[in-house]
């Protein structure tokens, strides 16, 4: 059946993030059983400044504004147009995420189904390539006075609205307003047919734009609720929002569980290199501390700069850092708090004693004076925190997921934080080879914190979600595990 009460809405903003940009300007015509109940078209003050290529797109200056009443001072009256209707926009998620956002502010909670005139023209036109507001005025021959302003753009949509109303066969319409009412508010260039194929299972997920770029690659427990809550909290971040805009199609990749996600999800974000995982995608460059001892028996460590370690250095592994500035604020830091001396954690120089000694914060160490044993102790105790985890076990453990919604199991050897055996068919592994001897193993600082993690939450906490199992236990050795 088709919606008896529909809000045609359009809002123009200071600029393209519903969190931190405000709206300068609302247009909605409210429709009830196919009549025209109510209107309204008014500039909002901002409080804030308008983009000058907002100004020149809208021709809304902050002259005009100046004295406008401010979303504060209107949101009941736009709240109240908007109740127990169907939200009706084009790229209607952009005017829901930026007023969703507006009322969110005083702590008033929105929801309106969402049905996007963009998606709806792509599923009644499709033989069309572009679907844009000026497309679709230029196609049907709408009237619009002025383009980007938001009342004139709502009557746009109220024309295309009544437009196939009158043209297009009822059946076809209804399965249409259905096809969108009944999902979620899809990003406007995705196939609502994709959700159909989302498993309700662990696996890793890829979103591709038009053109097959590769934009985002994440992981889930359940790809389908994951995947479906991108779609339903754009308005909270702007990264979101972007992406939602250009999503045309997802791959997915299952797992038997939340180990194989994991991982797979590192290796194809370093491998595949995807525009919207800015952090994971970056080459890792370590900057590590490692452990040395001076020629008088003093625990130090030296500051290098690494792109990878062996696994066998990992005991000598005194922290990781960011950058070198971090590492040296970090030496000062526990020298002061442990009173170590400055001078051989490298973070003071010169001849002599530090300039601790002579403020009673190094016990002396500098000039011999302090035993090495009671230096060394206070040296481990300092660094114990941020130093890395020593491995749990004596020999490599096998861990084996097995999820009871698929039935798919896999299996995975793991030693001294690295991936020695996992599923060879599997292109988007790269585990370490394993005939290698332990000290070649290579250390990937993601993987560590990856195992570390699940290690902790299922291994020592037993915090196994519904549907899934783990088994973790030792095999006699590395070599047998490739017969």
């Amino acid at each position: 059946m088709i919606p008896a009460r529909l809000s045609f809405i359009d809002v123009e903003t200071t600029g393209m993030s519903p969190q931190y940009d405000r709206v300068i300007e609302v247009g909605i015509i409210r429709v009830e059983d196919a009549h025209v109940v109510a209107e309204y078209n008014k500039l909002l003050n901002p409080e804030r400044h308008i983009h000058p290529m907002i100004q020149t797109l809208t021709g809304i200056s902050p002259k005009e504004i100046e004295h406008a009443p401010t979303f504060a001072e209107e949101k009941d009256e736009i709240y109240e147009l908007l109740q127990d209707s169907v939200f009706v926009a084009h790229n209607a998620r952009f005017d829901y995420a930026f007023l969703k956002s507006e009322f969110s502010r005083f702590e008033m909670p929105f929801t309106a189904k969402q049905l996007c005139t963009a998606r709806l023209s792509r599923l009644l036109f499709p033989r069309f390539r572009h679907h844009g507001l000026s497309a679709l005025i230029e196609r049907f021959g709408f009237s619009c006075k002025r383009r980007h302003r938001a009342y004139d753009d709502a009557q746009v949509l109220l024309q295309f609205y009544r437009r196939i109303m009158s043209e297009v066969e009822p059946k076809r319409l209804l399965e249409s307003f259905n096809k969108i009412l009944r999902r979620p508010a899809l990003p406007s260039l995705l196939n609502s047919d994709i959700l159909d194929t989302l498993p309700e299972s662990p696996g890793v997920y890829r979103f591709y734009d038009r053109d097959k770029v590769l934009l985002y690659v994440g992981k889930a427990i359940d790809v389908r609720a994951r995947v479906l809550s991108h779609f339903t909290q754009d308005y909270l971040s702007v990264k979101e929002l972007s992406l939602s805009r250009q999503v045309a199609d997802i791959k997915v990749l299952s797992t038997a569980g939340e180990l194989g996600a994991l991982i797979r999800e590192s290796a194809m974000v370093k491998q595949e290199q995807p525009v919207y995982n800015r952090q994971l995608r970056r080459a890792r460059k370590l900057i590590i501390a490692k452990k040395l001892q001076t020629p008088e028996g003093y625990d130090t460590v030296s500051v290098e700069t690494v792109t990878d370690i062996n696994a066998h250095e990992l005991d000598d592994m005194m922290g990781m850092f960011k950058s070198k500035r971090q590492a040296m604020q970090f030496l000062e830091y526990i020298a002061e708090k442990y009173f170590l001396c400055k001078k051989l954690l490298g973070a003071e120089h010169g001849s002599g004693g530090c300039f601790g000694y002579h403020l009673n914060t190094c016990k002396g160490a500098c000039r011999r004076e302090e035993p090495q044993k009671k230096y060394n102790a206070r040296f481990l105790l300092a660094f114990a925190e941020n130093r890395m985890k020593p491995w749990y076990f004596e020999k490599p453990v096998e861990v084996v997921e097995q999820c009871s919604v698929t039935g798919e199991t896999e299996h995975f050897i793991l030693d001294k934080w690295c991936i020695v055996k996992s599923d060879p068919n599997d292109p988007n592994l790269h585990p370490n080879d394993p005939n290698q001897e332990e000290n070649e193993y290579i250390f990937d600082l993601d993987t560590y914190k990856i195992i570390a993690r699940y290690m902790d939450r299922y291994y020592f906490k037993r915090r196994l979600p519904n549907g899934f199992t783990v088994s973790i236990h030792p095999v006699p050795t590395i070599r047998n595990t490739h017969q």
